[in-house]
C-alpha cells in the first residue's frame, strides 16, 4: 500500500529541517536518507509474506533508498 502522501511529506519537512540545521537553503540527496527511516518506519506495514520471511521493516526502507537513484 505505502506510505501515503504524507509520508512523503513528512520526508520533505525533516529533510528541509535537516538542511536549515545544517545551515543550508537547499535539499541534498543525503538529507532526505538520513530522515527517510524515521518518517517511513511507522508508515509501513509487512504483508503476510514479508513477516514469515523475516523481513523487517526497516530493510525495506533501506531497499527502497538503495533502488531509487538520486537527483
Amino acid at each position: 500500500w505505502g506510505a501515503s502522501p504524507r509520508g512523503a511529506i513528512a520526508i520533505e519537512r525533516a529533510a528541509r529541517a535537516t538542511a536549515w540545521l545544517a545551515e543550508r537553503d537547499f535539499v541534498t540527496p543525503e538529507d532526505v536518507q538520513k530522515v527517510a527511516a524515521d518518517a517511513l518506519r511507522h508508515r509501513i506495514l509487512l504483508n503476510y509474506e514479508a513477516e514469515a520471511e523475516g523481513i523487517t521493516t526497516q530493510q525495506c526502507i533501506d531497499q527502497i533508498l538503495v533502488s531509487v537513484p538520486a537527483p
